[in-house]
């Protein structure tokens, strides 16, 4: 996929993103046609998050509840669980 051209934004539509928190929703006076400008984040884990999780999967080895498994066969799994998503 080819990178976009990039253009400045004008001052109204840094204006509409930093107003809508990262968010704007902008229509083309001409066209009427919409668009979404979107401030790029990165989702940030707690690290309690992080803790809890790794707690949660010692207690699952400490039952027991440990399996083999195949990575071609997960990544199967997600290909289809993909191809039915855009499907519906």
């Amino acid at each position: 996929m080819e990178t976009p051209r990039q253009a400045p934004l004008s001052p109204e539509q840094l204006a509409a993103v930093r107003e809508g928190e990262g968010y704007a929703h902008l229509v083309d006076p001409n066209t009427q046609q919409v668009y979404f400008l979107t401030e790029p984040s990165v989702p940030a884990i707690d690290d309690d998050y992080v803790r809890a999780k790794l707690d949660e999967a010692q207690a699952s080895i400490d039952r027991g509840e440990v399996s083999d498994w195949d990575v071609n066969d997960i990544k199967a799994q997600v290909r289809q669980r993909l191809a039915q998503k855009k499907t519906e």
